[in-house]
C-alpha cells in the first residue's frame, strides 16, 4: 500500500454527528416550545445546513498541504486576530462583546477560531520538532508559541468569555503535551496556570460567585448557585425514563439557559437516565473514531490536528455535561452540536469536516 492511498470517509463518524444533531434539533424545539420554538428549530437548521455545507467542503481539502505553507498559517492568524478584535465595535449582548452582527444575523469569531487553534498549534509542534530534545532551543520555541496564541486568548478573555478560551488553552497544553515538548515544561507551567487561573476567577465578581456557588450550593440557591440547583432538579425529575418529550417543567422559566447551555438537563428531565447516557454514548463514540482516525493518520502533523479537533468536540462536550451535573462551577459553554447557537454549530460541523478530511489519509 502506498503513502498516498486515500480512504473513504468515516461514515460511523458522520453518523454520530448526525444522531447528535437531530437530537440537538428535536430538543431545541421542546426547550423553546413555549416561545415560539419553530422560529428557534428554523433558524438552528439554517446554521445546521450552513455547517454542513462547509463539513463536505473540508472534507476534501488535504490539510497536510498547511504543513508547509507558512504564509498560509500566518494569513489565517492575522485573520482571525482583526475579527476577534472587531467584535468590540458592535454594542454589547448580555454584557458581553462576542458577536459581529449585521443586518441581524450574527458570527461569533472565537468559535471559529476553536480549530484554527489546532491547526496552528501543531503546525508549530511539527516545525519545531527538533528543538523539542534541546532545552536551550526549546525554552524560546515554546514561549513563541504561548505569544502566538495569548494575543487571540487575550481577546477571548475580554469579551469575556472564559470558558472558550479555557477550552481552547486546554486542547493546545494537550497538542504540546502529545506533539513530544520536553515534560519538565509542564513542570513549570502547571502552577503558572493555576496561578493565572485564580487571578482571572478574582477579578470578575461573577466568575468568584459562580466558584463559590458551585462549592456551596445549597447555600446560594438564590443566587449564583440558583442555576445548577435547577438543572439538577431537571436531571432528578427525569428519573430513568424521563417525564416524555414536551413534558418538562424546568424550561418553563425555572432553568435559565434551558436551550443553549442546560440543554443536557431538559434532555435528562424529559428522557431520563436513557436520554443522558444515549447522548453521552454519542459523544465517547466520536472519541473512539477520532483515536482510531489518529491512529490511522499518515503523519505528525495529521495525528496532531486529528487529536485536537477530537478533543475540541468531546472535551467540550465533556466540560458541558459536568456544569449541568454540577461536577465544575458554570463555565456558560454549548454542548456541541446539541445547543442552540448558530456559531458553535458550523464551529462543530467545520472540526467534524477536517476530522473527515483525515480520515482519508492512510499510511503505507
Amino acid at each position: 500500500m502506498t503513502a498516498d492511498v486515500r480512504r473513504p470517509i468515516d461514515r460511523w463518524l458522520l453518523l454520530f454527528a448526525l444522531l447528535l444533531t437531530v437530537t440537538g434539533m428535536v430538543w431545541v424545539y421542546s426547550a423553546t416550545g413555549t416561545r415560539s420554538g419553530f422560529t428557534f428549530v428554523l433558524k438552528q437548521s439554517i446554521s445546521g445546513l450552513i455547517g454542513m455545507a462547509l463539513m463536505l467542503a473540508l472534507s476534501q481539502v488535504d490539510l497536510s498541504a498547511l504543513r508547509e505553507s507558512s504564509k498560509s498559517v500566518i494569513t489565517l492568524y492575522f485573520l482571525f486576530i482583526t475579527l476577534l478584535a472587531v467584535v468590540f465595535l458592535f454594542g454589547a449582548k448580555n454584557g458581553a462583546h462576542r458577536w459581529i452582527i449585521y443586518h441581524g444575523y450574527q458570527m461569533q469569531p472565537s468559535e471559529f477560531f476553536k480549530p484554527f487553534s489546532v491547526i496552528i498549534t501543531s503546525w508549530w509542534m511539527v516545525k519545531c520538532r527538533e528543538s523539542w530534545t534541546k532545552r536551550q532551543e526549546a525554552i524560546p520555541k515554546l514561549i513563541t508559541l504561548f505569544g502566538i496564541l495569548l494575543l487571540p486568548l487575550a481577546l477571548i478573555f475580554k469579551e469575556p468569555d472564559m470558558g472558550t478560551a479555557f477550552l481552547i488553552l486546554f486542547v493546545s497544553i494537550l497538542i504540546i503535551f502529545l506533539g513530544g515538548a520536553p515534560r519538565w515544561f509542564f513542570v513549570m507551567i502547571i502552577p503558572v496556570m493555576f496561578a493565572a487561573g485564580t487571578y482571572f476567577i478574582k477579578s470578575e465578581p461573577y466568575r468568584y460567585e459562580r466558584v463559590k456557588a458551585y462549592l456551596n450550593m445549597v447555600v446560594d440557591s438564590k443566587g449564583s448557585g440558583y442555576q445548577p440547583e435547577q438543572s439538577l432538579i431537571a436531571i432528578g425529575n427525569g428519573g430513568l425514563y424521563g417525564v416524555g418529550l414536551g413534558g418538562g417543567q424546568q424550561k418553563l422559566n425555572f432553568l435559565p439557559e434551558a436551550h443553549t447551555d442546560f440543554i443536557y438537563a431538559i434532555i435528562g428531565e424529559e428522557f431520563g437516565l436513557v436520554g443522558t447516557i444515549t447522548v453521552l454514548g454519542l459523544f465517547v463514540a466520536i472519541l473512539w473514531r477520532g483515536y482510531r482516525i489518529v491512529r490511522r493518520a499518515r503523519d505528525s502533523f495529521l495525528r496532531l490536528c486529528a487529536c485536537g479537533f477530537t478533543l475540541l468536540l468531546v472535551a467540550q462536550a465533556f466540560m458541558n455535561i459536568s456544569v449541568v451535573l454540577n461536577m465544575v462551577p458554570n463555565k456558560g459553554i454549548p454542548l456541541p452540536f446539541i445547543s442552540y447557537g448558530g456559531s458553535s454549530l458550523v464551529a462543530s460541523f467545520m472540526c467534524l469536516g477536517l476530522l473527515l478530511s483525515i480520515s482519508k489519509e492512510t499510511g503505507s
